[in-house]
């Protein structure tokens, strides 16, 4: 019986034993989810450039024009809203609390929130905005 009860402790402490440790990291996993998010939209940034400048060739070249520059400033609009974000994002956190997993204070842990809501919604702008200019580009 007592070999019973030891080996239901055991395994109920190690099947806890994650749900624990997930809890006492949820900071960081917010982090690295807000740091994944901005990777994904990083690597976005080239083909944005690559975009705007077949736009432009094609507004050059086009007798109407207005199509191809409305695109042209979405885009432009939504890279310098990726650049307004870094900073902003730089501003408020420190790189051992972005990179290292340093502990939030509760105003980091609120303005985490909000920077995560930020880039997820300027994530879905950017792929929003070079869908449409890809769309313009093969009209």
């Amino acid at each position: 019986m007592k070999k019973l009860i030891t080996v239901l402790v055991t395994i109920l402490f190690w099947s806890t034993a994650p749900v624990v440790a997930q809890d006492s990291e949820q900071d960081l996993t917010r982090m690295e989810h807000v740091m994944a998010t901005h990777d994904e939209v990083m690597k976005e940034m080239p083909k944005l450039s690559k975009l705007i400048n077949k736009l432009q060739t094609k507004a050059d070249t086009s007798t109407s024009k207005e199509k191809y520059q409305n695109a042209i400033v979405d885009l432009k609009n939504v890279n310098k809203s990726m650049m307004d974000w870094m900073a902003g994002f730089g501003n408020r956190f420190e790189a051992d609390e972005m990179m290292n997993g340093k502990k939030l204070s509760v105003q980091k842990e609120k303005w985490l929130l909000e920077e995560e809501q930020k880039i997820t919604t300027l994530k879905d702008e950017i792929d929003l905005s070079i869908a449409k200019g890809q769309a313009v580009l093969e009209e």
